[in-house]
């Protein structure tokens, strides 16, 4: 008989009918004991672990944050409360890992109201062994291995600048599918800035357990992915001696930044006073937490890019730069400055009585004379005022991942559409010398002396030098990036800086204890008035009606390696409070060899 076409496909379907019917009878009557057990008594459960974190390590290699592994007993409910009574769970969890079941997950558990709780943290390890030990009287539960942030002691040098990890919120966990509600995630400073760099992947495992909860077998299991390892800009060396000197001055507040001007890499950031960053990762208890958010020394805030103040006398190079470039004055141009300038019944007083004489724009730096700039301000305008700061990058987010808060850089516009005012020529004339609505973070006077100390660059702002990506099994190097170019003319930006430099080393210099750094440098300070001169005369005791002090500075004076500010908050005086600490700062720098004395 000849195999016709129908022959062949009811000779394929039958095979296939016996292929499955002979996979029923082993499924249902051979393995149908094994699967109905399964089915009967046994769940799979998708268990997450959380990813270690990358390392946080300064710019040469030292380690500021790290893992360890914890565990935490977790439970679920709705099998703990088939096996248990209220009374027996609370017995079962004292007697075992010295645990008071609180009532908020006796109603979970009563109510079947999640599907996981965690009843203890970080476990001792005699709470690990009795686990395992007696693991088969404990029915519901289950250890999740979880990664605890670590920070070391050189890390408290700079915490505002690390930042914490956390939890992360439920709209977090629904903006980001990467992340759970067990997650660590970054909650400020770097370790939120580079978060998606740190935070590595989560891993995870099914696990068929019983009708106790136990673990009978792993299914099928995928490990957590490590987070990168990345490296600051900071050198802790340096910012070691940036905290010792600002503790050890005795003053209560302030902000000290120094910079690689030729790359803006930050190379100390501190924020003063401090606070200890483990506080935040295993929690403060509430007299803690109350004393840290009532100080009035404001530790919680970042002073270094998060407060605003007034710079006074730190802004003249700027204005200076402005005025030269516009054509207002040349470097020879003299102007009489004296202790007093009037605009029609208004008076601007002189810091020094006794007026400045005759003087140029590097004098006038030199001496930090208030009437010259006065009378310069007013010649060059509100408008070109604005443009130059501007150019500076005052009052621009150059890095918006680690510059939160912009400087308020008053003009005509800003003070029609804010106060509903006109712009008036006193207004001006405050401007000139950094005072009037004009406000900034300390970050933002390295801003005015890093292109002064780098000719012309404005750059962008590093807080990380690189990271080691695992993947691609490299480091990663992060260059620098020129935002934009001053032109400033050679002979207009040598003024100002030799006028920086009398201001450490000139005859009526404000700055003489620079001249105790082991390399020629220049700087400028500035004394920032907070209230009104009568009423600072008659309230002069009160901390928080003092000036503020500040010093910027850059050194070596031919070939910078670095330049910054020490902010000190009602500090008095930029010459006598903030100026000392930078030649603390600089002296031990260089005698230690942070930098080189060439």
């Amino acid at each position: 008989m000849k195999f016709s076409r129908f022959h062949f496909l009811l000779l394929l379907l039958l095979s296939v009918y016996l292929i499955l019917v002979g996979r029923l009878f082993y499924l249902q009557v051979i393995k149908g004991e094994y699967y109905r057990e399964i089915s009967d008594r046994n769940y799979i459960k998708i268990f997450y672990s959380n990813p270690p974190r990358g390392k946080i390590y300064d710019r040469n290699g030292v380690l500021l944050a790290y893992d360890v592994p914890t565990f935490d007993l977790i439970g679920f409910p709705y099998i703990i409360r088939e096996n248990y009574s209220i009374e027996d769970l609370k017995t079962v969890l004292k007697q075992m890992f010295d645990l008071d079941l609180d009532e908020k997950n006796q109603e979970i558990i009563k109510r079947n109201l999640l599907p996981k709780i965690t009843l203890k943290k970080n476990l001792s390890q005699k709470d690990v062994e009795n686990f395992y030990n007696y693991s088969y009287l404990l029915k519901g539960f289950y250890l999740e291995v979880v990664p605890k942030r670590v920070y070391t002691p050189e890390a408290n040098y700079l915490p505002h600048i690390i930042g914490y990890v956390g939890f992360p919120a439920k709209e977090e966990v629904e903006k980001n599918p990467d992340i759970t509600l067990n997650t660590l995630v970054g909650k400020a400073g770097v370790e939120k800035v580079y978060d998606n760099l740190l935070r590595g992947k989560a891993g995870q495992k099914a696990v068929l357990v019983d009708a106790f909860g136990r673990q009978k077998k792993v299914l099928w299991e995928k490990d957590p992915e490590k987070g990168n390892d990345i490296y600051l800009s900071i050198d802790v060396r340096l910012q070691k001696i940036v905290y010792d000197a600002f503790k050890s001055s005795g003053h209560k507040s302030g902000a000290v930044v120094l910079v690689d001007p030729n790359t803006y890499q930050i190379l100390a950031a501190l924020s003063y006073p401090t606070y200890d960053l483990q506080k935040f990762y295993e929690g403060f208890k509430p007299e803690e937490w109350k004393a840290l958010t009532q100080d009035k020394y404001t530790p919680l805030l970042d002073k270094v890019f998060n407060g605003r103040y007034p710079p006074g006398s730190i802004y003249k190079p700027l204005v200076s730069i402005a005025a030269l470039e516009e054509g207002v004055i040349t470097p020879e141009t003299r102007i009489l400055s004296g202790p007093e300038f009037r605009i029609g019944d208004y008076k601007y007083r002189n810091w020094n009585k006794a007026g400045c004489g005759y003087i140029n724009v590097a004098q006038a730096l030199e001496m930090s004379c208030d009437t010259f700039y006065y009378q310069v301000g007013l010649k060059l305008g509100v408008d070109d005022i604005y443009k130059y700061t501007k150019l500076f990058g005052i009052g621009e987010k150059l890095n918006p991942d680690i510059e939160k808060k912009t400087a308020i850089v008053p003009n005509r516009e800003w003070k029609k559409k804010v106060l509903k005012q006109g712009w008036f020529y006193g207004d001006t004339v405050n401007l000139s010398i950094g005072q009037g609505y004009l406000s900034i973070p300390p970050f933002d006077a390295t801003k005015i002396v890093v292109p002064i100390a780098n000719g012309g660059k404005v750059l962008k702002p590093q807080i990380l030098k690189g990271y080691y990506d695992n993947k691609k099994q490299m480091f990663i190097h992060l260059n620098p990036e020129v935002v934009r170019t001053i032109k400033i003319k050679k002979w207009n930006l040598d003024t100002v800086k030799y006028g920086m430099y009398l201001v450490v080393y000139g005859p009526q210099g404000t700055a003489k204890a620079l001249k105790t750094v082991p390399v020629k440098n220049a700087g400028k300070t500035g004394t920032a008035q907070v209230y009104t001169y009568l009423t600072r005369q008659k309230k002069h005791s009160k901390w928080e009606l003092r000036d503020h002090a500040w010093f910027i500075d850059f050194a070596p004076y031919e070939n910078p390696q670095v330049a910054g500010v020490v902010f000190v908050e009602h500090g008095e005086s930029g010459g006598g409070t903030a100026a000392p600490l930078m030649a603390y700062i600089l002296k031990r720098a260089f005698k230690e060899g942070v930098f080189e004395v060439k």
